[in-house]
């Protein structure tokens, strides 16, 4: 018996988030090595880990007889060569019952990493590298081949952070049970160094030798010098279960149930101030989530017909809903008896549930014609007890009127004591499609999506009889009085928010597509689709996006298969309104007095686009071709072209993305292969704005508000480039696997600018410059197995990886933890490494 295992892919970088410093944020593609098992996905995501990326049961090696007796190289229906399959042992038979056949391994061994920084929490992101004695495989499988009965259970890192099992038990054709346990480490920093006790809890109390809304930056560098590095890191267990029965030839029922734990600590930014003023600080927020997963449902199926019903529901529950911080006090503001806040607290992610259920059915009309739809209606609830707006108890100044902060620390302050937040989506899908004759196919699909936000919150203090919110405990006050969160009503231009925005969007979806069969080799595939968009609370209305797609591919030559495809969208919508906001501010209140006799300042620049809603022009160019180069080799070429161009003066005015990726494969035979891949994806974006003065009603670009001189662009542009080789030799019982993967990624982030107004003149034109240091990421892992079958039952591995990674980043530059510009550090910065894994490692199969 033989386990044909999928090809692997090479993974793509993942993208990191730069901030561009008092300009624009911008995505720096950035490459990392992930584990296969990904904590968000709902259920179990299978076996997988740094270990076992490609998710085997168990580590063996290749099958020299290939797939099939009569020629070592077969081919998937595209043309592609299949890979090399593993070797799985067979099944033996009971002696004592002998309906029964079973299989059992057992891998362990002594591994070991060691090199420069080899706890670097990059390397250990999501897996364990700890050294010492480990199992890394383990499991059985028996089968009783007279009554279809099975049962099976494996197990890898057993022991370790990154382990998982999972246990199956059933009957083919009638039911099956599977429970699994899955754990996966996320490592954020090994260098963190806290100026607090209590992390892992909701209080955080300085340590000895700072005092709370007092202390200075000599007091905080001394204790950061001082306290030794601490590990932030989250590690995520899930367990679950499923159930499927078959009642009947008709009717299957299913059951999901998986509870997953978060427990750990993560960075945090928090401030009580802006830029320039009250400091902002990095804390350790707690991790203590709980979620459980629940599907059920039935499944229903005749020879013309097939219907299911299913419920679906997530229940988040945070053990810890709030995080409490004594604030250093470093602060710009040093006037005698100026307020500085001793206390700070954010609000953590709050309990909520997600309920969903959803009908689909399918029905083959006649043989040419069949029809398809699913409905479904989901309910979103959160309705945990809401915080008092500050900590404080102090009286502060705003201006010329002062806010009791004892008015204002307590329950007693809000309109309502608990969130009662909900959302409602309606969502429809009906597709027919229709056979013409064998050449030709139509299809028409209509999607709608209703969403409904019912949450209503006003923000009024009964105690005061004043709307708003005290905004960052008071620490903004000082500062801008109008910023305060607390809407005064004599003074003229108190505009804060006193309600929240219900987002919500209405879509509906009409597609049309006919595939049409040019001859025996090519083929001809046609789409338009018309996406209409209500938005509620957004600077349009309304908006239609109009997508036409081409794509001609061709199968069944000698020499491959090749598709080509092109897709233009056009999306336009309603005038366009930069502050459709003023009902949820104290501006839309009885009595409200204006900044100024003409109104209030401009809210954002008029002509400023974001990006989700402006009209955008986008063409998308795909190829792929896949060549037999001999009876023994294969080339696949894939690339694309994507350019988006958004109608704006101002915001995201471009972005262009281009790919390619060659990949190469030759079996010399079942025993000796190579495969050879080359990636290359290059990214630009433009971003433009205007800094605002704050002056005028006006939000034209070139007004007093938004002056030509403060204008500013920006482009950010990134080059990926991944390379990897596979080879594999096998001698008889000894056989060699070896892996390289090299990756570089690069982005620059360059700007230009009218005036020192656009970063308000705190910088020289000699000190701005005109770009940043690129951000660069170099990776090189090299990964090796030698085996040696000593026999069917016993197989010694010899296991060898090399890893190197490093992050060069101008964002770091200098950072350390502790005081730097009244703000405070944790020091997580990158943790580049350089290290070496040995493994040797015993299996045996019985």
């Amino acid at each position: 018996m033989r386990q044909r295992q999928k090809k692997s892919t090479p993974r793509l970088p993942t993208r990191y988030l730069v901030t561009a410093a008092l300009l624009e944020m911008a995505s720096a593609p950035i490459a990392a090595t992930v584990a296969r098992a990904d904590s968000g996905t709902t259920g179990y995501g299978g076996p997988g880990n740094v270990l076992n990326p490609t998710g085997q049961i168990m580590n063996r090696a290749r099958d020299d007889d290939g797939l099939s007796v009569i020629d070592d190289v077969t081919r998937t229906p595209t043309g592609l060569m299949y890979p090399v399959p593993y070797h799985t042992p067979e099944m033996t038979q009971s002696q004592s019952n002998p309906d029964w056949w079973t299989l059992g391994w057992f891998e362990a061994g002594i591994m070991g990493t060691f090199g420069q920084d080899s706890r670097s929490a990059s390397l250990n992101r999501y897996g364990d590298w700890k050294n010492g004695f480990t199992v890394t495989s383990l499991g059985f499988e028996a089968e009783d081949r007279k009554t279809a009965l099975h049962v099976s259970a494996f197990g890898q890192n057993v022991g370790r952070t990154d382990q998982y099992f999972q246990v199956d038990v059933g009957r083919y054709g009638v039911y099956d049970l599977q429970a699994y346990f899955d754990s996966i480490p996320h490592t954020f920093s090994t260098v963190a160094k806290s100026l607090w006790d209590g992390a892992g809890t909701g209080n955080l109390t300085l340590r000895g030798g700072l005092t709370p809304g007092a202390s200075t930056p000599a007091q905080v560098n001394a204790v950061a010098a001082a306290v030794g590095p601490s590990t932030l890191r989250i590690l995520r267990e899930k367990a679950g279960s499923s159930l499927t029965y078959t009642a009947d030839e008709h009717t299957e029922l299913f059951l999901k149930i998986s509870d997953e734990r978060r427990n750990g600590t993560q960075p945090i930014s928090a401030t009580f101030g802006i830029p320039f003023q009250n400091g902002a600080t990095q804390l350790i927020q707690p991790i203590h989530y709980q979620t459980v997963d629940v599907t059920g449902g039935v499944r229903y199926r005749e020879e013309r017909f097939q219907a299911n019903l299913a419920y679906a529901g997530s229940f988040f529950r945070n053990d810890i809903l709030d995080l409490t911080w004594q604030n250093p006090g470093l602060t710009s503001n040093t006037a005698p008896g100026a307020y500085i806040p001793q206390m700070g607290r954010l609000s953590l992610a709050p309990n909520n549930d997600y309920h969903t259920v959803k009908g689909d059915l399918a029905m083959q009309l006649s043989p040419s014609s069949r029809f398809t739809a699913s409905l479904s209606y989901s309910l979103m609830r959160q309705d945990d007890a809401l915080q008092a707006p500050t900590t404080g108890s102090a009286v502060i100044t705003s201006g010329a009127d002062t806010i009791n902060l004892s008015q204002w620390n307590s329950a007693s302050a809000l309109s309502q004591p608990t969130a009662n937040a909900a959302i409602n989506i309606l969502n429809a899908v009906a597709q027919y499609h229709y056979t013409v004759n064998p050449d030709l196919g139509l299809t028409l699909e209509v999607r709608d999506r209703d969403e409904s936000n019912r949450t209503n919150y006003v923000a009024f203090n009964p105690q005061t009889g004043q709307y708003g919110y005290i905004a960052i405990d008071g620490g903004l006050a000082p500062f801008v009085p109008t910023l305060s969160g607390v809407y005064q009503v004599k003074t003229p231009g108190s505009l804060v928010q006193i309600r929240n925005m219900p987002f919500a969007n209405n879509n509906l979806q009409v597609t049309a597509k006919a595939a049409y069969r040019l001859d025996t080799h090519w083929k001809l595939d046609l789409s338009y689709e018309n996406d209409t968009i209500d938005h509620t609370v957004r600077e349009i209305t309304d908006a239609h996006d109009n997508i036409a797609r081409a794509q001609l591919s061709t199968t069944g030559y000698e020499w491959g298969t090749a598709r080509l495809s092109y897709e233009f969208a056009r999306r336009i919508g309603s005038d366009y309104q930069s502050n459709p906001y003023t009902p949820y501010y104290s501006a839309a209140l009885p009595g409200y007095i204006p900044a100024t006799p003409s109104g209030d300042p401009a809210f954002a620049l008029a002509d400023l686009r974001k990006f989700d809603i402006a009209n955008r022009t986008e063409h998308v160019l795909r190829g792929q071709a896949n060549y037999i180069l001999s009876p023994r080799s294969d080339l696949q070429l894939t690339g694309g072209l994507k350019v988006d161009d958004y109608d704006a003066a101002y915001g995201l005015r471009s972005t262009h993305a281009f790919d390619i990726t060659t990949a190469y494969t030759y079996q010399m035979s079942a025993a000796t292969t190579l495969t050879g891949y080359f990636t290359y994806q290059n990214q630009d974006r433009g971003v433009a704005n205007i800094a605002a003065t704050g002056a005028g009603t006006s939000g034209s670009a070139g007004a007093a508000g938004y002056p030509l001189a403060n204008a500013w662009t920006e482009t950010v542009g990134s080059d990926n480039y991944t390379a990897g080789l596979n080879a594999h030799h096998s001698w008889g019982v000894v056989s060699v696997n070896a892996d390289y993967t090299f990756t570089r990624a690069s982005t620059a982030l360059d700007y230009a600018y009218a005036g020192t107004g656009a970063f308000f003149g705190v910088l020289s034109p000699a000190q701005a410059g005109s770009r940043f240091p690129a951000i660069t990421y170099d990776s090189h892992a090299v990964q090796t197995d030698v085996r040696w079958q000593m026999s069917e039952a016993l197989s010694y591995r010899l296991y060898y990886r090399f890893n190197y990674e490093r992050l060069v980043d101008f964002h770091y530059t200098g950072l350390a933890a502790g005081a730097i510009n009244n703000n405070t550090y944790l020091g997580v910065i990158p943790e580049n490494y350089t290290v070496q894994t040995i493994g040797l490692l015993v299996q045996y199969v019985f």
